[in-house]
């Protein structure tokens, strides 16, 4: 019963990374959509990292994966270790994005 009660609550972990990972990602989008219109503050070479960042986290997430399944554990804990890492990423990004701010246009406008 308590191993039942264990899977469950681990599914509904893992469900619940990826319905956070959603909305980062969602957010993520918005706010570099806005940075390349000119109304939300992004570093530098943003454009250049949203697609340099692609390989090396989906490399992580997959050798994660392959290595979990390979130790033999269920479809539950390969998903959770492949999200792991693809979660890490989107919580980061969002952070460091949310962190600059709109752009104010000369009140307190972050330096590029």
């Amino acid at each position: 019963m308590h191993e039942t009660i264990d899977r469950a609550s681990d599914m509904a972990k893992t469900w619940n990374s990826v319905a956070q990972m959603t909305v980062d990602t969602q957010c993520i989008v918005a706010m570099r959509l806005w940075g390349m219109s000119g109304t939300w503050s992004v570093p530098p070479g943003e454009c250049d990292e949203m697609i340099r960042e692609k390989a090396p986290a989906f490399t992580e997430a997959l050798v994660a994966g392959v290595l979990t399944a390979l130790n033999g554990r269920g479809p539950d804990r390969v998903m959770q270790a492949v999200i792991g890492p693809l979660s890490d990423r989107t919580i980061a990004n969002r952070a460091r994005l949310a962190d600059r701010g709109p752009r104010c246009f000369g009140f307190g406008q972050q330096t590029e």
